[in-house]
């Protein structure tokens, strides 16, 4: 989708300097750029409609697969602890990034003078904190969750749409978008506190802060060109929770 939409400004381009060129451009622009235009929308609408389609079948698939992974989520919680703990000390930063991974998680950032001792001692700050029942610091607004949950609302609408009500405008497509955004924030907030965290972490400890080259994206290693910390925890053995 995104490769049409590179392609509109190059093509405008190109109408506007063969009419400055040659006047029968005139009688080719008032004959076949409607068929243009209107091919172009229907092979926007079938790629916006595949794109959805796959939307609808990995998106709940990423979501179930995090709901079933406990350390996964617990991490997730600590992630998003750590992050909310460094944003009460230096206010918002829009800079700063997570990804959760079942030894730990990754906190990436840019342009930001933050050291790793810091962000190990957020990170513990922010266990501390969950252990002792903020569960709240487990919930971010900028979490990826939203994000996925976004795609989600509007791969769902724009398939009833376009398959069901055979509607494909400008004004619906505008109109999915604001619905889309509008329910994505609470929505998002409900998938992060019930399917993608868990801030019961009173068996999880920090062992501590790494930096790694590359960052763990589903088991593959992925490089990040930003300063990335690695933040390493691990499941406190049952017989010491029992027996400190």
């Amino acid at each position: 989708m995104w490769i049409i939409f590179e392609l509109i400004p190059l093509l405008f381009i190109f109408f506007i300097l063969m009419l400055l060129l040659n006047p029968l451009m005139w009688l080719f622009m008032l004959f076949f750029l409607p068929v243009i235009l209107l091919g172009v929308l229907y092979f926007l609408s079938l790629e916006v409609m595949l794109l959805a389609l796959i939307n609808l079948i990995v998106v709940p698939k990423q979501l179930w697969l995090m709901f079933k992974n406990p350390i996964l989520r617990k991490n997730h919680a600590l992630e998003h602890a750590t992050i909310n703990v460094l944003e009460e000390r230096y206010g918002e930063l829009r800079e700063l990034g997570g990804l959760a991974d079942n030894d730990g998680f990754y906190i990436f950032y840019s342009d930001l003078p933050l050291m790793p001792q810091e962000v190990l001692d957020a990170a513990k700050e922010g266990l501390a904190r969950l252990k002792a029942g903020e569960r709240d610091l487990a919930i971010h607004e900028r979490c990826g969750t939203s994000i996925t949950i976004t795609n989600l609302i509007l791969s769902a609408i724009l398939i009833i749409l376009l398959i069901f009500g055979g509607y494909f405008d400008l004004l619906h497509l505008l109109l999915v978008f604001a619905v889309a955004y509008v329910a994505s924030r609470p929505l998002g907030r409900l998938a992060q506190r019930y399917i993608t965290t868990d801030p019961e972490v009173r068996d999880m400890e920090i062992v501590g802060v790494d930096i790694r080259p590359f960052v763990k994206y589903m088991g593959i290693p992925v490089p990040v060109f930003s300063n990335k910390l690695f933040i390493e925890t691990r499941r406190i053995p049952r017989a010491v929770r029992i027996f400190p």
